[in-house]
């Protein structure tokens, strides 16, 4: 496997990815901390979330293929370096939209977009923990310059699990202390 012989880690992660895209026959999409990894090249992903319909039969597949069944929806797949990557399977449908990440000229893989990203940590900050906060706060700074910030408000509004965000003030709040106070002016209300 590709993934074995990749010395970057975000890079490992997304040949792990494709391997393993190449086995399951439907889309799947890299999303959670890795794919926070991803677009900040700053975050240490505790395993790696793929979201798509993944079977009984695709899961079989992926163990004939290598990997170790770890319990729960954990797979793990053990690199020849000593080192592990744990896989799981959160859910079927992606929250939001994607972009393809091109690897060569044949392979490419689903990766939940920075925007739906953003939505997604700015949800989590809403539980009001630091560390959620801390994190979607990384996030942003990170990924300000590439973001589109009317895409992210309505992908916000056109949710009805995340369309109280954008009054709450937790938008607001995010891109304040990320220093994107202009940002937050013209896209977000205040508390």
């Amino acid at each position: 496997m590709r993934a074995d012989g990749e010395p970057d880690p975000s890079l490992r992660r997304l040949w792990l990815v494709a391997a393993i895209d190449a086995i399951i026959p439907r889309p799947i999409f890299l999303v959670g901390g890795a794919a926070v990894d991803l677009h900040t090249g700053r975050y240490q992903p505790t395993d790696v979330d793929l979201v798509g319909v993944v079977t009984a039969e695709d899961r079989s597949a992926l163990v004939d293929a290598g990997f170790v069944e770890s319990g729960g929806r954990h797979l793990r797949w053990d690199y020849p370096d000593g080192t592990s990557e744990l896989v799981e399977f959160p859910g079927s449908k992606l929250d939001g939209t994607s972009e393809r990440i091109q690897l060569s000229d044949t392979v490419t893989v689903n990766v939940i977009s920075v925007e739906s990203l953003v939505v997604d940590r700015i949800t989590q900050a809403a539980d009001g923990t630091i560390v959620t906060f801390d994190e979607a706060v990384r996030l942003i700074v990170a990924t300000a310059d590439r973001v589109d910030w009317v895409a992210v408000v309505a992908e916000i509004n056109a949710n009805p699990e995340t369309s109280y965000l954008g009054s709450t003030g937790k938008a607001h709040e995010l891109l304040v202390a990320a220093g994107l106070e202009e940002v937050a002016a013209e896209h977000f209300e205040s508390s």
